[in-house]
């Protein structure tokens, strides 16, 4: 007939392979829910991210002045 050697498979066998499909589906499904959530986690950073960036601005403009006071007041000393 074939020269495949035949291999003898029991209910257990196929019992802890469904079972392990089972587990990979399941972590499968958890992984879909959590990419669902991904573009609004995403878009909830970025509203973060740009709510911040004027702490930023203020920031480099107070700094941006005391450097132009102080050429300024140099200056004048000179």
């Amino acid at each position: 007939m074939s020269d495949e050697p035949t291999q003898r498979v029991t209910i257990n066998q196929l019992y802890s392979q469904q079972l392990n499909n089972e587990k990979i589906l399941i972590e499968m499904n958890q992984r879909l829910a959590n990419m669902e959530t991904l573009p609004a986690r995403v878009r909830d950073l970025e509203l973060q991210q740009a709510k911040a960036a004027w702490i930023e601005k203020v920031a480099y403009a107070g700094l941006t002045a005391g450097i132009g006071a102080l050429i300024a007041g140099l200056i004048t000393i000179l």
